[in-house]
């Protein structure tokens, strides 16, 4: 009806206290029912069938255990011949977080030097993982950008493959939140374009930010304009077109192979400010409002 609001509380969610969730998890035998079940996570498995997974004599001890983590991280079902139990979302996602080492896994690397130049200064570009975060970092004029990658999945790759594994996370990483969902808790985001690019002559270039703030967790992140023109689907099958990959390296080395990047300011209050992409004689380009959101895209040769 006009002018009613809508219920902040939507249909059907059941909050439960987070110390009593958590608690669940405080007991070797749920940890390994759990893990058992993720071992195939797309199959159903029998009482009998799980019981034998987990290391434990007792059956009357397990059926305790495996009830207590039933409605929370396990879904019991009775479907006739294929009945079991399963992982509900809340089972996957810790059974993902044991397999991404978030809570057992720590790494690090020695900086890795991709021969990547810096589109700010063309000082080398470093690539480096420290505490749970991979970052792409300028050693002249410290330009770059810093994310968080899965301790557990360092050892999934050869080191020279890493530049290229952290660029793709960043990829996917990113393209969940430009599509609105927080890269914590995947809560709803907003966005806002925190300035324009800049630098004048003999000022060190400025690109544009843009920021998302989780309204449900508070997590704040903040990328380029330029980044996220790039991200779109429309500019990456144009720069696939061309030979260019966007998601296998960080956004600035695709720009410095291109024949033309830059950015047209169109309007200071309120910000608005276009992203041009060029190679051989044709343009990608992108239109980005106040709110950081992408409002045209088009393609038109170069004349």
């Amino acid at each position: 009806m006009d002018g009613e609001q809508p219920d902040d509380t939507a249909d059907g969610v059941d909050e439960r206290p987070p110390n009593d969730v958590f608690g669940l998890l405080g007991n070797e035998v749920r940890v390994d029912i759990l893990r058992a079940l993720g071992m195939r996570p797309n199959d159903r498995l029998s009482f009998s069938a799980l019981f034998d997974r987990v290391d434990i004599a007792d059956s009357g001890n397990f059926n305790y255990h495996l009830d207590r983590l039933c409605g929370v991280f396990v879904r019991k079902t009775d479907d006739g011949d294929d009945s079991g139990y399963e992982l509900t979302h809340a089972g996957r996602e810790v059974v993902g977080a044991m397999y991404a080492g978030t809570y057992t896994t720590n790494a690090t690397i020695d900086p890795i030097r991709p021969g990547w130049n810096c589109l700010l200064c063309d000082g080398e570009m470093v690539v480096r993982y420290a505490d749970e975060r991979a970052e792409f970092r300028c050693v002249d004029c410290d330009g770059g950008a810093e994310f968080s990658f899965p301790p557990g999945n360092i050892d999934q790759y050869d080191r020279e493959e890493l530049p290229t594994a952290f660029a793709r996370w960043y990829h996917q990483t990113f393209g969940s939140l430009f599509d609105g969902f927080c890269q914590l808790c995947s809560g709803r985001v907003e966005r806002d374009l925190l300035w324009l690019p800049g630098g004048g002559p003999g000022e060190e270039p400025k690109p544009s930010m843009a920021e998302f703030e989780c309204g449900r967790c508070g997590s704040v992140a903040r990328v380029s304009g330029g980044t996220m023109a790039t991200f779109h689907p429309v500019v990456e099958g144009f720069l696939a077109e061309h030979g260019f990959d966007a998601s296998a390296r960080h956004p600035s080395q695709v720009w410095a192979d291109l024949d033309g990047f830059r950015a047209e300011i169109h309007s200071e209050d309120p910000p608005r400010f276009s992203v041009h992409f060029t190679v051989d004689g044709e343009r990608a380009s992108v239109e980005i409002g106040p709110d950081a959101s992408i409002e045209s895209v088009r393609r038109e040769p170069v004349e």
